[in-house]
This record gives C-alpha cells, structure tokens and sequence, in this order.
C-alpha cells in the first residue's frame, strides 16, 4: 500500500511539472505575467515604449494568449524607487519583467533577486551589467557619433573650425546617455574643437535651459543634448541667444513634439529619433516567446535611429 501510494505521489510530481512546462516554460492556458519597468513616467519616449508595449499585448491577447501586463514606472528618474518598482513586480507574481535601468549598476541586487526566483529578464532602451535574455535598445554610441557627424556639418557650413561644445545629459550613470556624448564627442576626435564637462539636467528641460544659458554666456558655438529633456532645455535657450544676435548649433535626442518644434522654428538642427516603438513591440513578443518555450532566434537587436531634420520632420509626426 505504502508503495502504491508513494508510485501515486511521483506520477503526480511528474504531470504537475509537466503542466509548467518546465524551467519558467508556460503551456497554452497558464497566463504570463510581464512587467514593465521604465526610467520614468514623463519622458515621451517611455511613454510610447509603453504604448507600443500595451498594443502588442492586447494583440496578442486577442489571438488567444493569456498574458497579465502591468507598467510600473518611478514619477521621474530614481534609482531607489526603481528598485523599489523591481521589487514589486517581483512580489506581484511577474514572470517576465522587461526594464530600462536607471543605472547600470544600481539595479543590479534587485534584478539578481528576480532572477533568482526564475524570472526572465529582457532590458529595452538601457542595460543593467547582468547578462538579460534580450535586449532591444539604440546601438547609443553609434547613435551618439552619427549627431556628431551632423554637428560637424552644421559646424562647416557656418564656417566654424574650432571652438567648445557644449554637453548637456539626463543623469550620470545612465548608461544609454554616456553611450551616446562618448559616440559624440569620437566624431570630434583629430579636429580643433573642445568638449565642455558634461552638465546633468535630469532629463527636466527646465534644468538643462539654465544650464546651457550658462554654457552659452562661457562661449560655447555649439550644443548636444542627450536626451528628450537635455534637448529639449537646450533648444530654448539656444533659440533665446539667438534672437538676441548670437548664432549657437544645435543638435539633439529624442523624438517629441516640443523637439519637432524647435526644428521646425529652425534653433535645433536635427535630432536623432529612436524607435521605442520597435523596442517596446519586440520586448513584449520575447517575452511571450521566452514562457512558452521558444528560442528567440535573435537576443540582442540593435532598434535603430534615424536624423531627423527641417526636411523630413513631418515624417515623424505621432
């Protein structure tokens, strides 16, 4: 009898691991819980990341699959409320959480804790320094150089061979972003012009327009900002020193309406535009793929940048 029952308990262990599917892998009827973590709530490009992301939820929810989605997001760019967020997505059951870090190191205890419990790992836009199951993000420094190589040109065709750029960023350690001024500042390698110390806006444009009046009033002939904001801030005071007879460059990041604005009137000469979309579409696939089993055939993708441009911005209009 004792055998029997003992033989009765193994066979149940055997179709109840069966009915998982394995090591993290779902069937057809287990729902999948993703979570996804951006840097923040009000920068446009976590904002069409996460639409993009909702979307393809509800499209694949549709087709039959039973996915739980939830967007979890620090009011601004925080890293200990980022980790908080990692933490209750952990407690919340995900089994997929998708994240853009912070910082790439900051998160790191936090996203250990989740893996440890089994769950997967996909970064968009911005890596932490643990290896993910994917990544979906901006080749950044390549990003970086190409608005460096447009700077140039803007430079060459106001007659300008040397002089100080200015740098205007998001956060220090937010890895997308340093990515993004070191590919900038390597188009500048072998000719007369200097960089300034990166200057630190947190992504608010109201932050990065004080401190690029202040680059302006120590002479700088040029701008880059790294992001939404920093551009954003940037393109403001540039478009007030030039009203008022200076002739400062500027180039940014991101693609938003206030950005689309400032090329239109002409202060910012071109912005580099991602695909948070893409990023956002493919996160969420990966994700699905990745419970039920399925070997994603790429792990690392490189979502693209296009130069944005007086000519071509009403071609990224939302």
């Amino acid at each position: 009898m004792k055998k029997l029952l003992a033989l009765l308990l193994a066979l149940v262990m055997v179709f109840a691991l069966a009915a998982c599917g394995g090591d993290g892998e779902k069937s057809d009827g287990d729902t999948i819980h993703i979570s996804l973590i951006t840097m923040d709530q009000m920068d446009v490009h976590w904002v069409k990341l996460e639409k993009a992301a909702h979307a393809k939820v509800d499209e694949l929810k549709a087709a039959g699959k039973n996915i739980e989605y939830e967007w979890l997001a620090p009011e601004k760019k925080d890293n200990a409320q980022q980790i908080a967020q990692i933490e209750t997505a952990i407690n919340n059951g995900a089994d997929v959480i998708i994240i853009s870090v912070n910082d790439a190191t900051a998160c790191n205890d936090a996203l250990q804790a989740a893996l440890d419990k089994g769950i997967k790992l996909i970064y968009v836009d911005a890596t932490a320094s643990l290896e993910a199951s994917a990544t979906f993000a901006t080749d950044n420094y390549a990003a970086g150089a190409e608005a460096g190589r447009a700077m140039l040109q803007y430079l060459a065709d106001a007659g300008l061979t040397e002089g100080e750029i200015g740098l205007v960023s998001a956060q220090a350690g937010v890895q997308s972003c340093i990515d993004r001024v070191d590919g900038f500042v390597s188009a500048f390698e072998g000719t007369a012009f200097t960089m300034s110390e990166v200057q630190y806006s947190d992504g608010d444009a109201v932050k990065a327009q004080d401190l690029t009046n202040a680059l302006i009033q120590d002479g700088v002939v040029a701008v880059y900002g790294a992001n939404d904001g920093a551009t954003n801030g940037a393109a403001n005071a540039v478009k007030e020193a030039n009203a008022n007879g200076a002739n400062i460059i500027c180039v940014g990041f991101d693609n938003s309406s206030s950005n689309r604005a400032h090329v239109v009137d002409g202060e910012l000469l071109a912005f580099m535009a991602q695909n948070p979309n893409v990023m956002g579409e493919k996160a969420i696939e990966a994700a699905v793929a990745l419970m039920e089993g399925t070997t994603l055939t790429e792990t690392v993708v490189d979502t693209g940048v296009s130069v944005v441009t007086k000519d071509n911005v009403a071609n990224f209009e939302d």
